[in-house]
This record gives structure tokens, C-alpha cells and sequence, in this order.
């Protein structure tokens, strides 16, 4: 190469350096000046792949309510912990009686159709019977709010569930409900403003209510889970105590994966929880998301820069404080420990899938991210590929504004189509 090309060379790689530059400062810049003008509270953190570099930093190492940026260190403590199929239950065979007990497996009759624990019970010709256990912890999460119970997106955590621990409203010229075995349990009542009893599984509808279909989460019980899965194999299944140490086994039912891309395409908050209930049972023996949390701290994530107050595996709870500096160090670690083109897949697409599939959409997808919602606050977390095939690595945190997400998408949008063409 000419010295004169050599030259020319490294003057281009200065001027993107420059440009580069220029537009993280000026990020940096219009974020302090929206913050002049607007009430709320907000954090920005993106770090460059290429060069190792944070490029981006505004109150990254300010505490935020993360949401379900939280299925994050949900997902890589699972990950890092289970390396093969899901458990669906553990079973022993006594004579002519098949004993069987949960696992926390999320993934049965909850839309899995490759799950073989139904297939196992079914092919079985020995008496079941249930072991009558309990996960060991409350069925809600510290800081949910309770009289959210009625919605499908704070099920109970349980040891055995089915059907995702929710029942399915279909209403056409009548209401048709699955599993069938609540069928009895529905109600029109026109004077209940609820959806379902708080402690009982008695649901109502208005004639009123305008919706195709509803999901409601119900009151579960050892026994309420041998009754419907019962009706499902069409044996009986019995509930017994037992005190004997058996020498159980497992079933597998799906592979990890399958639960890592449901969870964090559509955000769902029940197998987030019962992944967790299986780390805690995993590192401590106790079907525990407090013990899983603890584990995954001191074993995964030692050098995380400012420790969380986590509390849940979902992000129900508002008692869950994360910094953005905590969400980079994190995406990061899995970036480096992860295939890129596994990682990539196991996030929702801008503008094509889960739950970006409406939002920052391009001519091909640059962001990879997972969404963070609740009433007042919206985040994102993951990565931005730019138009030169450069990976960032960031997470965006807004809390405690008024009104709808919207607004806050749109000035999102800006600042990463900015980064998009500029690095």
C-alpha cells in the first residue's frame, strides 16, 4: 500500500472516530436536556462490542424499577444452571402404583406441543398418585399487587401446574372455557366487578363484556391438579402424603430453550417464576426464587457494578431496583458466553416479533431487545446492530412518567437510529 493511501486510510478511520464521538456526545447531551424539560427519570448505557468501549453513559449507575428487564438475570441464571431438557415431573414405580411429584415445570397443557410428560402418564397401566407438595415459598411474589390476582399475567407459583395455572374464556353466541373441567366454575353475574373470587375458583362475566377470549388465573391445590389432569389421561390420579425417601426419576418434557424463547418473546411472567422455583431447587434444594436469587448473585454475577434489590424472577414486583450500568454488565457477559446468532434468537426483533413486533422497525431488524412494562415505565434492554454490522450493547430505562409508553418509544427511536447510522 502507497503511503499516500496508507494516509488516507487512517485520516477516514479518524474522521468515523470523530463522527462516532460527536454522536455519543450529542446523545448524551439531548438526554440531559430532555430531562430539563420532562418530570420523569431516565437512564441510557451503550457499550461498543468492536472497541470495548462504553460510548453512551447517563445515569447508568442510578438505581431504576426495572420490570421485565428482570426475566434478563432470570434467563442467564437458568441458562447457566440447566444444561439439558426440562424435568416435567420425577416418578417411582412401587407394584402396581406409579408415584409421581412435581417439578415447577411450567410447560404442561401451556401451549408446548412437543411436552412428553402426558404421554408418559398416559402409557402408563400402574395406579398414579400424586404427591401432596407444595413449592417452598408463598404461591405470590414480595411487592405484587394483590388485587391483580384476577389477570393473566400473575398466576400462582406452584410445584405441579397445568394449563400455565390460568383457565381460557372463549366467547362466541356462548362461553366455552378450557380446561373443560372448570366449565361448572363460570358465572354471568352482572353485579360483580371481578373476575374471579380471591380465594376460591368461582369466575364471573358480565353479558357486557365485550372480549373473544380471556385468560384468568385460578386458586391451585394438589388436588385441583389431579382432578384436571385426571380428566386429561382419563385415569384417576390420587393425592397422597409420604413420608418414604423413594429413589424418584425424571420424565423430561421439552428442552430449556423452548421456555427461554417463550419467556422472553412475550414477556411471560409464570415461566419466568417457575424457572427460577427450578435454580432454587437446583443450587439449594428448595423449590425457592429467594434461594435461586441468592446463588445466582454470589455465583453468576460477583462483579456485578451495582448490586440489585431482586426480588422475583419476573418483574411483577416494584421492590425490584436495577441500575442500566448492572443491565450492560450483564448483556455483555451473555454476549461473550453465548453464540451471537442463539443470543440474537432468543430476543424479540424490531418490527417483526414478540413484543417489539410493533415498535422500531427497519428494513431489517437492528435491535434485539427485551421490553420492561409496567404502569408508568417502560425500559429496553439488548443489542443494536448498526448499519456498518457493529454490535451495541445497551439498556434504556424510563420511570415515573405520565401517561402511555408511546411518547417515550418515539424519543427512544431517535436516539438509537442515531447510533444505528453512526457506528
Amino acid at each position: 500500500m502507497s503511503i499516500l493511501k496508507s494516509k488516507i486510510l487512517i485520516i477516514g478511520i479518524l474522521l468515523l472516530n470523530l463522527i462516532s464521538c460527536s454522536t455519543a456526545k450529542r446523545v448524551e447531551k439531548d438526554l440531559s436536556k430532555q430531562s430539563e424539560i420532562n418530570n420523569y427519570f431516565r437512564g441510557f448505557v451503550v457499550y461498543n462490542t468492536k472497541t470495548y468501549k462504553e460510548i453512551v453513559n447517563y445515569n447508568g449507575a442510578k438505581y431504576f424499577t426495572p420490570a421485565s428487564n428482570t426475566k434478563l438475570f432470570t434467563f442467564y441464571s437458568a441458562y447457566k444452571t440447566f444444561k439439558d431438557s426440562v424435568a416435567g415431573l420425577e416418578y417411582v414405580e412401587k407394584g402396581d402404583s406409579l408415584i409421581i411429584k412435581g417439578t415447577a415445570d411450567p410447560s404442561l397443557l401451556y401451549g408446548f406441543e412437543d411436552n412428553k410428560t402426558l404421554d408418559f402418564l398416559k402409557n402408563s397401566d400402574k395406579d398414579i398418585y400424586l404427591l401432596d407438595r407444595n413449592i417452598d415459598e408463598p404461591v405470590y411474589g414480595d411487592g405484587w399487587a394483590w388485587d391483580d390476582y384476577g389477570y393473566y399475567y400473575m398466576p400462582e407459583k406452584s410445584l405441579f401446574p397445568i394449563y400455565g395455572n390460568i383457565i381460557e374464556l372463549t366467547k362466541g353466541d356462548h362461553i366455552e372455557v378450557a380446561p373443560n373441567f372448570f366449565k361448572d366454575y363460570i358465572e354471568i353475574n352482572n353485579e360483580k366487578s371481578i373476575r374471579r373470587d380471591y380465594k376460591q375458583n368461582q369466575f364471573y362475566v358480565k353479558s357486557s363484556d365485550r372480549f373473544k377470549e380471556r385468560q384468568i388465573p385460578f386458586v391451585t391445590s394438589n388436588q385441583l391438579v389431579a382432578d384436571i389432569l385426571g380428566e386429561e389421561i382419563d385415569k384417576k390420579i390420587i393425592v397422597i402424603n409420604n413420608k418414604n425417601n423413594y429413589y424418584f426419576k425424571p420424565v423430561h418434557s421439552i428442552p430449556y430453550d423452548s421456555l427461554y424463547h417463550k419467556m422472553l418473546h412475550v414477556s411471560d411472567n409464570f415461566i419466568a417464576e417457575q424457572l427460577m422455583l427450578q435454580v432454587g431447587n437446583r443450587v439449594d434444594s428448595a423449590f425457592s426464587v429467594k434461594s435461586g436469587i441468592t446463588y445466582s448473585l454470589e455465583n453468576y454475577l460477583p462483579n456485578i457494578p451495582q448490586k440489585p434489590r431482586w426480588v422475583d424472577g419476573s418483574g411483577l414486583s416494584r421492590y425490584n431496583l436495577f441500575t442500566p450500568e448492572s443491565f450492560v454488565y450483564l448483556l455483555k457477559k451473555m454476549y461473550w458466553e453465548i453464540p451471537k446468532e442463539k443470543l440474537f434468537d432468543y430476543f424479540p426483533a424490531g418490527g417483526e416479533s414478540g413484543t417489539l413486533e410493533k415498535y422500531f422497525a427497519n428494513n431489517k431488524p437492528y435491535i434485539f431487545a427485551k421490553t420492561g412494562t409496567l404502569s408508568n415505565n417502560f425500559n429496553l434492554s439488548g443489542y443494536l446492530v448498526t448499519k456498518k454490522g457493529t454490535v451495541l450493547i445497551f439498556s434504556y430505562m424510563n420511570n415515573h412518567y405520565a401517561g402511555s409508553a408511546t411518547a417515550r418509544k418515539e424519543e427512544m427511536e431517535v436516539f438509537f437510529k442515531k447510533l444505528y447510522n453512526s457506528y
